[in-house]
């Protein structure tokens, strides 16, 4: 009998001068909380409270062993280094193909698949027109769809080193 194991999203805890990354990460799986209200130190608390590997740009930090600290400003390259970095890379790349597109960006809440029917009055009609599958957050109420940013997204990962084959296959699900 063959066993399967449930593979947990990568957790990460961003500070606050990383907020265009928190949203690339959220957007390929991982499990990022950010507050832009707290400062370094405070982050990188809760993230060891709760078990999450800080993310920072603060170079007081950077000595920590459970930081990864970032010299790059550009989002590309800061995903790179998160990938570099990260003592579970193999992890990232799994979950770039099995849980992208699967988190909000904004919130952090796991999406859930919304029958498009639901959907006639809250998206546009051109949206709804063209698109069969969609999903929304039930964390911040915004509703997603496959479109041209989804296309662009996933181009940048494999700019980046990540294998999208199994994204480019799928379609927005939760």
């Amino acid at each position: 009998m063959e066993k399967h194991t449930t593979i947990q999203p990568v957790r990460f805890a961003a500070d606050r001068m990383l907020g265009r990354l928190t949203r690339w990460l959220r957007m390929i799986g991982a499990d990022v909380i950010s507050d832009p209200a707290i400062d370094g130190a405070a982050i990188l608390s809760r993230a060891r409270r709760e078990g999450r590997i800080t993310i920072t740009r603060d170079k007081r930090l950077r000595t920590a062993s459970d930081v990864i600290w970032l010299a790059s400003n550009g989002v590309a390259e800061q995903l790179r280094e998160v990938f570099e970095r990260h003592p579970q890379f193999s992890q990232i790349s799994m979950d770039a193909n099995d849980r992208a597109f699967t988190r909000c960006v904004g919130c952090n809440t796991p999406l859930r698949s919304i029958a498009r029917e639901a959907l006639a009055s809250r998206v546009p009609p051109f949206v709804y027109a063209s698109h069969r599958n969609f999903s929304c957050c039930d964390g911040c109420g915004k509703i997603y769809w496959d479109a041209t940013h989804r296309a662009r997204a996933i181009e940048t990962l494999e700019r980046i080193g990540v294998d999208t084959q199994r994204i480019r296959t799928g379609h927005v699900s939760a």
